[in-house]
């Protein structure tokens, strides 16, 4: 573009900028990115540093973000609601609570008042971390202005209070979306799949399989590889032929997950031939085993009594 002398404008540079975010550029990449556009005596304007600060998420760049902003303002581009939401998506991703609780307090000191999405990064930033108590708060605080709690609250809350093992909790709020007429999403379902039937409670999770698909939802590969896995565990055979059955039926390509969860499922069983056919078909297709599925071998050999074989695989 410069060879054929057409020199690069603000918008060039922005465009090329938002690309590079998309594209989780190297850091290094983007600021030598932004020091040429500097060199060319073009000044970046309020998309150039909120894109900026938005690239920051990716490694938590929580410093740098920081630094950002405090140019941004010295060069006297005033921040807008963009610009606070995407340097409290970082502090939140980044681990820095307070930060971003601070993030929030200057916003709406500053004339900008949250919206459900900056909400949804405090919570989800809280509940990710373990501190589920604050993200509650935070629920609580955000519906305390009106702002009402969407699919993305919920899901986020939902997810993380199942992986703490607090199925209480994880009802309660199930059954406030459902009050509140919130239509669930995929990862709604797939929370309530794994979490029933880590619990050993097939039949609720057969009903909320049944409930997913019914809502005109297509299972992925979580899901599939969540029923796998729990029917694997209990030692349910036919259960994990059906569902690795209707996972290729619906044009679902087996990843290395799936092809140890299988041979775990039959190892479990006591069905060695079909758990050293399922890794003979994963070698055919490419994938290349981890110590997952290696212990998964070695263990299906043992069971069907070729300790020889176990320990010269």
């Amino acid at each position: 573009m410069v060879d054929e002398g057409v020199r690069p404008t603000l918008r060039t540079y922005n465009v090329v900028l938002d690309a590079h975010g998309k594209l989780f550029a190297p850091w290094a990449e983007i600021v030598a990115l932004v020091d040429s556009m500097k060199r060319e005596g073009i000044e970046p304007d309020e998309y150039t540093y909120n894109t900026l600060i938005s690239c920051c998420k990716g490694g938590s760049l929580f410093e740098e973000a920081t630094e950002i902003f405090e140019e941004m303002k010295r060069k006297g581009v005033v921040p807008d609601k963009v610009t606070y939401n995407a340097l409290l998506d970082v502090y939140g991703k980044s681990r820095r609570h307070k930060e971003a609780k601070g993030v929030l307090r200057v916003m709406e000191e500053n004339g900008f008042p949250p919206s459900v999405v900056t909400y949804n990064s405090l919570i989800s930033a809280f509940a990710k971390d373990g501190n589920l108590e604050e993200a509650m708060e935070m629920k609580e605080e955000m519906e305390a202005k009106g702002i009402k709690p969407d699919v993305f609250t919920y899901t986020t809350l939902l997810s993380e209070f199942e992986k703490a093992g607090k199925d209480e909790f994880v009802m309660k709020i199930w059954e406030e979306m459902e009050k509140r007429g919130c239509r669930p999403n995929l990862c709604t379902y797939n929370a309530l799949i794994k979490m029933h039937g880590n619990r050993g409670r097939f039949a609720e999770m057969t009903n909320v399989f049944e409930k997913l698909t019914r809502s005109g939802f297509t299972p992925d590969i979580v899901t599939w590889n969540s029923l796998l896995s729990v029917f694997g565990q209990s030692g349910m055979v036919s259960e994990v032929s059906w569902v690795f059955k209707e996972m290729k039926k619906a044009g679902f390509v087996p990843e290395r997950d799936t092809y140890n969860t299988l041979i775990g499922a039959y190892s479990r069983c006591g069905l060695l031939d079909e758990a050293m056919e399922i890794y003979k078909r994963m070698l055919a297709a490419g994938i290349g085993p981890d110590l997952s599925t290696y212990n998964a071998v070695l263990a299906a050999l043992a069971r069907g009594g070729l300790w020889e074989q176990a320990f010269t695989s």
